[in-house]
């Protein structure tokens, strides 16, 4: 027991952790002493008729707790995230339409279309007397 306590690496190791739970202490209350400053704004008051006296209302400072600070944090990530999904899911559906209207115009096959094109096939293809039939020539064999 003696041999822990006098090895230094140890007494550096538990030092650092006491002085890292104490830091984390004095950085808490600091930010609690530095939150409540920024909110203290004064509202500018209005003017008002000479007869009438100017009051000036001063805000209620009060202290939020710092769970409290960070929830509305996590709701304004959350809100944001939000606007940002939205934006992008307009953006999807607005190419996924553009992309629809490309395809539709493609092709567009029925019976008609397909014997006009068995038609120009043969009309434009090579002359029969060049391409004979297989049957043909197996008639003109014999």
């Amino acid at each position: 027991m003696y041999e822990i306590l006098t090895n230094p690496l140890v007494i550096a190791v538990v030092i650092g952790i006491i002085s890292a739970i104490f830091g984390k202490k004095s950085k808490d209350e600091k930010q609690s002493a530095k939150n409540p400053a920024p909110q203290a704004q004064q509202q500018p008051t209005q003017q008002q008729p000479a007869d009438q006296h100017k009051l000036e209302e001063v805000p209620v400072v009060s202290e939020e707790n710092p769970f409290e600070q960070k929830r509305r944090e996590a709701e304004k990530r959350l809100a944001e995230t939000k606007r940002t999904f939205k934006g992008l899911e307009r953006e999807l559906t607005a190419v996924r339409g553009r992309n629809a209207s490309l395809k539709k115009n493609v092709l567009k096959v029925n019976k008609d279309t397909a014997v006009q094109g068995v038609i120009f096939g043969e009309v434009f293809g090579p002359p029969r007397a060049k391409k004979p039939h297989r049957t043909m020539q197996s008639i003109r064999k014999n």
